[in-house]
């Protein structure tokens, strides 16, 4: 397990290209849930996700000659903007694989990033091509989600937390394959912290919680949500243990609880969410991820890169 210590050394080297984003109080989420809730606002990241804080540890990790040859990714789209940036800030060639439907605001911010963009067929072929593109290229792998050195980089975003809120009681986020998840749980580990911790899904993309039913991580044949950055098509082996080994559970929220949370975080909380961040919030108020402990609660919000298109006709 990694130690304190090594995911201190990993803030260190990563922080100079990140923002250590705001935790804030909501006086009106507090009324209306019942108990004192922060928002851990992840949507003001780089790139408006938390995807650059593992990318660019995984690919700090890379030998020169993996570096000099390019790395590529599959993505829905914040993954891959992560992972473009990161190539941007660490001057290394970066290629990434999106469906052909992807997200085109999410595909527009990945190429200004610099990455090479292939858009191909459904998710579960996406990814498919993605290794075999990569393999014919001999260009460098680097998963979106199932890596090590990609969760010790998600893990500052669990250490802020834990620093900028000691006493967290409840910490609630989105999971796609669970590279956040993994994460926050590297950050609890290793720190001892005793926060809960809850993960939630889209009825349409539930991988964890499919996984954690059967024991194993498991690759869902078709995935279909409003929500692409929850929309893995498998859970993360690395993810899956994690996960295991220190959540409390996993909620499964329907596309019309998740869009019910965006309105509400958009009107009272002016921001500007994608379906993605608003997971958290949707459990809570549904009555699930541990919406009937006390104690502070923090909503993780990860995901600002909105379709406007899209947004019109789910709002």
């Amino acid at each position: 397990m990694t130690s304190l210590n090594e995911l201190n050394a990993v803030r260190k080297a990563i922080s100079p290209y990140l923002h250590r984003t705001p935790l804030w109080h909501s006086r009106y989420l507090s009324g209306l849930l019942g108990r004192e809730t922060w928002i851990k606002a992840e949507l003001f990241q780089r790139t408006g996700s938390y995807k650059p804080r593992g990318m660019l540890w995984a690919m700090m990790q890379l030998a020169p000659e993996a570096r000099a040859r390019g790395t590529i990714t599959f993505s829905a789209g914040n993954a891959a903007q992560g992972l473009a940036y990161a190539g941007q800030m660490l001057d290394v060639s970066s290629t990434v694989v999106m469906s052909a439907s992807a997200n085109p605001t999410k595909v527009a911010a990945t190429k200004g990033y610099g990455a090479k963009v292939i858009q191909h067929g459904t998710p579960q072929e996406a990814a498919q091509f993605c290794l075999d593109y990569a393999a014919r290229e001999g260009l460098t792998y680097i998963s979106s989600y199932d890596d090590d050195d990609l969760m010790s980089g998600h893990a500052s975003l669990g250490q802020e937390i834990f620093e900028d809120l000691p006493d967290v009681a409840d910490i609630v986020l989105g999971i796609g394959g669970g590279g956040m998840a993994g994460g926050v749980a590297k950050a609890a580990i290793a720190t001892g912290h005793k926060a809960r911790l809850w993960g939630v899904e889209p009825e349409g993309a539930s991988a964890m919680t499919q996984s954690l039913e059967a024991g194993h991580a498991v690759r869902l044949p078709v995935v279909s949500t409003i929500a692409d950055g929850l929309a893995a098509p498998s859970a993360g082996e690395l993810c899956y243990a994690l996960v295991k080994e220190r959540f409390e559970g996993v909620a499964v929220v329907s596309d019309a609880n998740i869009v019910e949370a965006m309105k509400i975080l958009m009107s009272r909380l002016k921001i500007m969410p994608e379906p993605a961040a608003c997971a958290g919030l949707a459990a809570v108020l549904n009555g699930r991820a541990g919406a009937a402990n006390a104690g502070p609660l923090v909503l993780v919000v990860s995901g600002g890169n909105v379709d406007l298109g899209s947004l019109k006709s789910w709002l």
